[in-house]
């Protein structure tokens, strides 16, 4: 019997789940949330408790101590995210099912569990888990409080940034979509349920205080730190100075040369070449374009690392935590694991938009790739990075066992170094957290540089939910297109490169349609040749934006990359196919774009995309949103390891 209660008629009538009291708090609470989705304790109203006698009271969320509802009441939910990970988010979930599509959530005042007031009142969500959320459950203008909430908070998140969280959501397989139009509206829950979602104007003023005083204090470590260095390179400077007195006129035309050594970034202009072999097809113009507003550059090797003392130049930690780790990026190319996938006849048998894109339009060109490689031919060395943390370590394996040993180099940025499968505890300005991913990629990129530059031709970034198709990236970047436009634009290289033009290559989106405002999205990924990651390290790390706190990494490479002139080159293929997709292949096979273009910014952002199965270049190089098995999946109806039918 349900709550004690035998007759089931009675008992139905109950609300869909009952949460617990806690014992470590003395007065009747309930657990509510505001708009940046933080957990918040309230008192429930005389006319709440009036109803039962003060015996149970509604609840808006669910607190996180304990819960019983019907096996039936979970099982009809709409919305199954199983993705969730999260304590709170998942408790959020079950909270909006319950009250915006079932009868509610009733806290008994006694029976209570002992708990912790840690479990209780958790942080705001992230800005990409709150557009999440607010896709899910909430109408254009609930979503815009809770942009302007996340807005308040993360003082260097944009509207932009929003809209990009919110198309991926929608994207997202897994998403619980149109949950508006199956449940009650957001508004009656605002009305009728969560009545403290609104902060107060004391609540805001103690916001506001909040981070005045963290600022403050920001700034007065920052000044101490200052005044430090000051002193530290003062100190430097006379102990150099002494050592130059010390030296004759031979050994101080050694130092004076070995300074000029190091500063060979700073030289003047270096001229494109102005003869040569052209390529069989010119460069598109506005691609020509790009790249005549690019430095050419020296590509040999610079040292900025100042002796590993500084962040980003700190370095890497082995499995003991000890500085001085340098990762063997050749390990999964000598060892790659076997490719293990149970599911594989269920994988290939289902003949979805991913199963049309895969087989109807993009492939793998392995003909040019095993001729080249029959005929000696020079090919183009990539090192490949990916950024993950410890918590998701798992997703490593399946990109091992895929498209990772097709890299000449390959390592994963990480918090915490384990060499099986290539992760690298790269420590970093500020905590390991999703908000400060800008200064963990100046710390890898810093670190890549540091170790890796002189072996490698090409760099890839991505995420541990990227999926490359190596050969075709190889090829790319071999093609004459690519070759030119690194060399000035006009003509061919001719032997070993000394001089090189930048080349930022990913997926291009216009902010706001505008195209002079033209930026790469990083989720698939973005590539660098070795005078774009040069003047990345060398250059824009130490001048711009070395202390920002912030998420946006790839849009921060973009503003340090375009204060040198180096702005992301069109990669679409001679068909106007996109090579780096922001998303699963079958999506792009079924997205069309609304009548009205702002009114969805993935069509107001793109710049002139195709539409279904001509939007993906035949030799495409990139998705995203690829997950776990999705990674085995993809790679099998790529490269022939579905069973013969």
């Amino acid at each position: 019997p349900i709550m004690a209660v035998d007759e089931p008629s009675v008992a139905l009538k109950l609300a869909n789940a009952v949460s617990f009291g806690i014992n470590s708090m003395n007065e009747t609470k309930a657990i509510a949330f505001d708009y940046t989705f933080q957990a918040i304790l309230v008192q429930p109203s005389g006319k709440d408790l009036a109803l039962s006698n003060g015996d149970s009271y509604p609840s808006p969320a669910l607190a996180g101590a304990a819960t019983a509802m019907r096996l039936e009441t979970y099982k009809s939910f709409p919305a199954q995210d199983l993705t969730i990970e999260d304590e709170w988010q998942a408790n959020l979930d079950l909270s909006l099912n319950l009250w915006l599509c079932g009868d509610g959530i009733d806290v008994l005042k006694d029976v209570n569990v002992d708990i912790s007031d840690d479990l209780v009142l958790k942080n705001p969500l992230s800005p990409p888990d709150a557009a999440r959320f607010a896709a899910a459950w909430m109408d254009p203008q609930h979503q815009a409080k809770v942009l302007e909430r996340m807005m308040a908070i993360h003082s260097e998140f944009t509207k932009l940034e929003w809209e990009v969280f919110t198309s991926r959501s929608l994207a997202a397989p897994e998403f619980p979509s149109k949950m508006q139009k199956k449940c009650r509206s957001f508004s009656w829950y605002e009305r009728e349920i969560n009545l403290d979602m609104d902060p107060t104007q004391e609540d805001l003023d103690a916001e506001q205080a909040k981070h005045a005083k963290e600022q403050e204090q920001f700034e007065k470590a920052e000044a101490e730190r200052r005044k430090k260095l000051v002193e530290k390179r003062k100190q430097a400077e006379e102990e150099r100075l002494a050592l130059e007195r010390e030296h004759d006129e031979k050994e101080r035309g050694k130092f004076e040369r070995f300074k000029m050594d190091q500063n060979k970034h700073d030289d003047t202009e270096i001229e494109t070449p102005k003869t040569g072999k052209a390529p069989s097809v010119p460069l598109r113009y506005e691609n020509k374009n790009i790249v005549k507003k690019a430095q050419p550059i020296s590509i040999e090797y610079v040292d900025v690392a100042d002796g590993h003392k500084e962040h980003p130049h700190l370095g890497a930690r082995d499995q003991g935590g000890n500085f001085g780790y340098v990762h063997d990026e050749t390990f999964l190319r000598k060892n790659p694991p076997a490719f293990d996938f149970p599911q594989l006849n269920e994988a290939c048998e289902k003949q979805d938009s991913h199963y049309k894109m895969l087989t109807e339009q993009v492939y793998v060109n392995n003909f040019e790739n095993t001729r080249k490689d029959k005929q000696n031919e020079k090919r183009a060395k990539i090192f490949c990075l990916v950024y993950t943390i410890s918590p998701s370590h798992d997703r490593i394996p399946y990109i091992l066992q895929t498209w990772g040993p097709k890299c000449d180099g390959f390592m994963v940025g990480s918090n915490e170094t384990d060499p099986s499968i290539g992760t690298v505890d790269i420590p970093h300005q500020g905590p390991e957290e999703y908000n400060n991913i800008w200064q963990k990629v100046r710390s890898m990129w810093s670190y890549v540089y540091d170790n890796y530059y002189d072996k490698y031709d090409w760099f890839h970034i991505g995420g541990d939910d990227v999926y490359l198709i190596m050969e075709n990236l190889r090829l790319y970047l071999e093609s004459e297109e690519i070759m030119a436009a690194q060399n000035g634009g006009e003509f061919l290289p001719e032997g070993d490169q000394k001089v090189q033009t930048p080349l930022f290559l990913g997926r291009r989106f216009a902010y706001q349609g505008d195209m002079n405002d033209i930026f790469i999205s990083g989720g698939s990924g973005y590539t660098f040749n070795k005078a774009t990651l040069k003047t990345l390290v060398t250059k824009g790390f130490p001048k711009y934006f070395p202390k920002v706190h912030t998420f946006s990494e790839d849009t921060m490479i973009a503003r340090v990359l375009r204060q040198y002139s180096i702005f992301p080159y069109d990669t679409k293929d001679e068909s106007g196919g996109e090579r780096y997709m922001p998303f699963m292949p079958g999506h792009h096979w079924n997205y069309r774009p609304p009548a009205k273009k702002s009114d969805d910014w993935y069509a107001l952002y793109s710049i002139n995309i195709k539409f279904g199965k001509e939007h993906c270049a035949k030799e495409s190089v990139a998705f995203h949103y690829v997950k776990n098995n999705a990674q085995k999946r993809l790679h099998a109806l790529l490269y022939g390891i579905c069973p013969k039918k």
